[in-house]
């Protein structure tokens, strides 16, 4: 296996080597990357940086990225003027989600004990890699050069967390890191935009000739998440998009499962005076994020900068119960004219919430009562639709999902005690109403 064209036999002589390991999505790869990578060179002493482009990121499954091939071309063209880089198809060649581990693997695998390794990373990053897939193992292979921007200082509790494990051996480099994002630049082309400047020419000219991150023009694939466009989130269009990516993110059983939610919600909204367009693209959208195994779901909160609002806690304990808030905060980011009640009633579909408006009623009803389901007394509640008025059919069914947790044995989440306490309390106060 050929890892670099320039840098295969690096070590090979048996003296003392250091290679930088430079990842990232690169789409595309900016004069900020270039930039770090360049510095942590000169500042280490690398006798090279080989930078590897991510196949299958597993921190962006909710966006689409360009082709592997354009985002490999576009960094050979931004390195090859520097005789210390070159660019690896490592991960690219490989199948499935792409893990930080296996690449630091194979590389330490491929050379010699002489050749240190040296894997650069982002501040931001480098808060979360407690969270990455065997990331002592990382610690062990690597010596890790973690880059921040002027005026930032890193977590105090953190570095001390990071000596404690007896693993991690970590350089800290202060840049003059330029003030640019992949998605930005992706925004700006979208929009028409100039990119001179923020990236190398060559790079600039194969965007514009290859017409990457262009609006698609195709009906069926308006409002795809290619450089952040999109059409009306309300539209027959973007629900045919968003149902399309979703035969992508989860299985057969799962789209069934979605597809019936999406419906009832529509059929719930007509019957209780909400707005179906809504009711039907949060019903689509609720289960965006279930694809995503447990830890997986850990690393999405971190990377959807979530962690400063859930008990980190609950999310090592009980992981998939966030796919709500994980999915909402994803497409906010990915498709930000959604309307926000839309994504508050994806969020609150799992715990709910204090108070519940009635789309986010309709949502949380609907994944109960979609026609796969079949458990216990679920015909009791379908039966109910239309009977009832909605805050009396959903607290029936928050009810009925609290005796199956319990049923089971199955952990709560807080939330859902005080959900349920406060949703019984005016159920309670409403029959008493009646009584009197």
């Amino acid at each position: 296996m050929i890892i670099s064209a320039l840098f295969d036999d690096l070590g090979a002589d048996g003296a003392p080597r250091r290679l930088g390991i430079m990842g990232g999505t690169f789409d595309p790869i900016h004069l900020g990357h270039l930039a770090c990578a360049e510095q942590a060179r000169e500042t280490f002493g690398l006798d090279a940086v080989i930078f590897i482009p991510t196949g299958m990121p597993v921190f962006k499954l909710d966006r689409a990225i360009t082709a592997a091939q354009d985002r490999l071309a576009m960094v050979q063209l931004a390195i090859r003027s520097n005789p210390f880089f070159d660019v690896s198809s490592l991960e690219i060649d490989r199948e499935g989600c792409t893990y930080t581990i296996d690449t630091i693997r194979a590389l330490r695998d491929h050379y010699p004990d002489n050749v240190e390794l040296f894997f650069i990373t982002g501040a931001d990053a480098l808060s979360t890699i407690l969270r990455w897939r065997d990331c002592d193992d990382i610690g062990r292979l690597s010596r890790l050069i973690a880059i921040s921007r002027p005026g930032f200082s890193f977590d105090d509790s953190l570095k001390a967390e990071l000596d404690a494990r007896g693993v991690y051996r970590v350089d800290y480099l202060e840049t003059a890191r330029f003030s640019i994002s992949s998605s930005e630049v992706r925004e700006r082309v979208a929009q028409g935009k100039s990119i001179r400047y923020l990236v190398i020419s060559e790079v600039r000219n194969y965007i514009l000739e290859h017409g990457l991150y262009k609006p698609a023009q195709d009906e069926e694939l308006q409002g795809t998440s290619q450089a952040g466009f999109q059409d009306d989130p309300l539209g027959k269009a973007f629900y045919k998009a968003r149902h399309k990516d979703l035969k992508d993110r989860v299985g057969k059983k799962r789209l069934k499962h979605i597809e019936g939610v999406a419906q009832t919600a529509r059929d719930l909204a007509l019957i209780y005076g909400v707005d179906p367009a809504k009711a039907s693209l949060a019903g689509l959208l609720h289960d965006w994020d279930k694809g995503y195994s447990g830890e997986q779901m850990q690393e999405r909160v971190q990377e959807l900068g979530l962690d400063e609002l859930i008990d980190p806690r609950l999310v090592r304990s009980m992981p998939q119960v966030f796919h709500g808030q994980t999915a909402a905060a994803a497409l906010a980011r990915e498709y930000p004219s959604i309307p926000i009640d839309v994504l508050q009633a994806i969020a609150r579909h799992t715990t709910g919430a204090i108070p519940m408006s009635d789309l986010d009623m309709v949502i949380y009803i609907a994944d109960a009562l979609e026609p796969g389901r079949t458990y216990g007394t679920i015909d009791d509640l379908r039966a109910m639709v239309g009977k009832v008025d909605l805050e009396e059919l959903f607290y029936q069914t928050y009810r009925y999902w609290v005796i199956l947790l319990l049923e089971q044995a199955k952990t709560m989440h807080p939330d859902t005690i005080e959900v349920y306490n406060f949703y019984a309390a005016r159920h309670g106060a409403r029959k008493a109403a009646e009584r009197d």
